[in-house]
């Protein structure tokens, strides 16, 4: 017997709405983390000034990838699916909350889930 899950909240405007709010709520985590990492290094100059900038790349990168897989994957594309497990596979490796959230959205882009 298949059951279908119900989104996240009840009024469904677009494709996989679900997965698509999972990628940004994780851009805006990563936001403020690069934020908070920004400040403390303001206080207190730990890092080197390159490794403050190549991780503030990689960071900013994290944060557009899932701010386009967020658009991408509310149109149901084969774009929008690919980005989005891979992006789902690099936040399993945030533990404990992006591991949840990437689960949820490997979970939402099996066949049976993703709506094209």
């Amino acid at each position: 017997m298949a059951y279908s899950v119900p989104p996240l909240y009840p009024q469904q405007q677009n494709k996989n709405e679900t997965a698509s709010l999972v990628h940004g709520i994780y851009a805006g985590l990563l936001s403020c983390a690069l934020a908070i990492v920004w400040y403390l290094e303001y206080q207190q100059s730990a890092m080197q000034p390159l490794e403050l900038a190549l991780l503030s790349l990689a960071v900013l990168a994290m944060i557009g990838l899932n701010a386009l897989a967020c658009m991408k994957v509310k149109k149901g594309a084969n774009q929008g699916l690919l980005l989005s497990r891979i992006m789902a596979v690099l936040m399993l490796f945030s533990f404990p909350v992006g591991t949840v959230l990437g689960a949820i959205v490997l979970w939402k882009s099996t066949a049976k889930q993703w709506e094209k």
